[in-house]
């Protein structure tokens, strides 16, 4: 059986085709025109790369900041996983365990908000800071976690920090395998 399209038909088809391409264009420019980036392909591209360049820019200023104390750098590292941000947690870090860790956070949490809603971290304890040499510190931590039924667990933490110019940073991290979730951090 063979079907038969008349001329006609064809050039209705061609005229509603070349009608729908020409108003997808022409919304996706007024999109671009007017910055609504939800309409148009030019204006999300033009935002996505506006929060590249913005997050390049924060992430390696964070080289030229940070903690005058290995409990400093220690504070901050653990308010990262009260607070559930990433950015914190990232912030302590000397530049080898940055790069390890943002690529982590990229499959764990692409948005570098870590944690659960539920339990969540509720506090942390500077448990013990060991001292081997006057360039590198050990700092023992503890977090608790609760949830809507009451406390939910207790986990521990070492950091090993580094002197790295002005600053304190941590070159380590070895954590109980339950604060994972809160960390989105694996050490090798």
């Amino acid at each position: 059986m063979r079907l038969i399209i008349s001329r006609n038909v064809k050039r209705a088809g061609l005229i509603v085709a070349c009608a729908f391409l020409l108003s997808l264009a022409l919304v996706n420019l007024a999109g671009y025109i007017f910055g609504i980036k939800y309409i148009s392909v030019f204006a999300a591209v033009a935002e996505a790369n506006k929060y590249e360049v913005r997050s390049e820019l924060l992430m390696t200023a964070m080289d030229s900041v940070g903690a005058c104390s290995p409990k400093g750098a220690a504070q901050v590292w653990a308010k990262g996983l009260v607070q559930r941000s990433g950015a914190l947690q990232y912030a302590a870090m000397n530049n080898a365990l940055k790069r390890e860790y943002a690529r982590q956070l990229e499959t764990c949490a692409p948005n570098w908000v870590t944690g659960i809603s539920s339990p969540w971290v509720e506090g942390y304890e500077i448990i013990k800071v060991e001292s081997p040499d006057e360039n590198s510190r050990i700092i023992r931590l503890k977090f608790s976690t609760m949830s809507s039924t009451g406390p939910a667990g207790v986990y521990d933490a070492v950091l090993t920090l580094e002197r790295d110019g002005d600053f304190w940073r941590i070159s380590g991290i070895s954590a109980d395998e339950g604060l994972y979730p809160y960390t989105c951090f694996r050490s090798k």
